[in-house]
């Protein structure tokens, strides 16, 4: 295990786990963690080269126990999701004990998806929803061999506080780029309480993770403010080693083997906005995106 997660220890020997946007930063961290503690790690990449660059350098840089694998996949579109469920579904029949959905993006001008969403909610909660759905059924054939709850780890930020639960996903009017992530992480947290409450009991988990403050490429890949902020505070700020550390206790962690429907920030539990909170408002988020998810299928 790294450094910033070795009071988290715990085993993954014999489980698989699906880490999303894992070519860098926290994702890359996490499916390090992961390895290290034993797992197959499926290390996802939107190309195919940055997957393949990724895991060599995994297994270079892990500590040996754990078994990386290439898959590729771009989550800007719903059938770019359907391909990586495929893919998933290929590499690992026999289940998934874990998925992290780490990949996310910021964009310093508004375009639509393919499928008609503002990018940044494309990316950061529809495509979350539309893999976490994909793998439903492979987390519970994992869950059911090894007679433990399957993980589902989504991330989310600080900034989910100043959200706005929009209702049209194409984002009409004026465009902001952090108040189109911020209203895109909020969605995502609050379908993931939702989740977290649908499938209690079921053998999988639900949870969410705050990174907190630390050294990501996510801006200077978005440009616009999010480029400036990083590039101020940067000298500041931790490696996405610490990043990861709450995706990793989430994984491994045998203490929070039945934990579910939690937001967690440096590693521990904490509450996320009022806003989040609000269980009406988390089932409308939650019937609005099974609908759209439908209508696209």
């Amino acid at each position: 295990m790294s450094t910033f997660s070795d009071q988290f220890a715990g085993r993954l020997d014999g489980q698989t786990v699906l880490i999303t946007g894992a070519k860098g930063g926290i994702g890359y961290e996490t499916a390090r963690g992961a390895g290290n503690s034993g797992a197959t790690v499926l290390v996802h990449a939107r190309g195919a080269d940055n997957a393949q660059q990724a895991v060599e350098r995994l297994a270079s840089t892990g500590n040996g126990n754990g078994e990386y694998i290439a898959l590729a996949g771009d989550l800007g579109s719903l059938a770019g999701v359907r391909e990586l469920v495929d893919a998933v579904q290929h590499a690992s029949p026999q289940g998934l004990n874990g998925l992290v959905n780490n990949a996310g993006a910021a964009f310093s001008r508004k375009e639509l998806s393919p499928d008609g969403y503002e990018r940044t909610i494309a990316i950061n909660h529809v495509a979350l929803a539309a893999l976490t759905g994909g793998l439903l059924d492979l987390l519970r054939k994992g869950a059911e061999e090894f007679a433990t709850p399957s993980r589902v780890v989504n991330m989310t930020a600080v900034i989910e506080s100043r959200g706005n639960l929009i209702t049209d996903w194409s984002y009409p009017g004026t465009f902001k780029q952090i108040q189109a992530y911020g209203d895109a992480k909020l969605l995502a947290l609050m379908y993931t309480y939702a989740l977290a409450r649908r499938y209690e009991g079921d053998g999988l988990t639900f949870n969410a993770v705050s990174p907190g403050a630390v050294k990501t490429t996510l801006g200077s890949k978005a440009g616009g403010p999010f480029k400036f902020i990083q590039a101020v505070t940067n000298p500041f700020i931790g490696p996405p080693e610490k990043g990861s550390r709450g995706c990793v206790r989430l994984l491994a962690d045998p203490e929070l083997a039945t934990a579910t429907g939690g937001y967690y920030s440096s590693a521990q539990l904490k509450k996320s906005s009022k806003k989040s909170r609000d269980r009406a408002a988390q089932d409308r988020v939650y019937e609005q995106t099974e609908q759209e998810l439908r209508i696209h299928r």
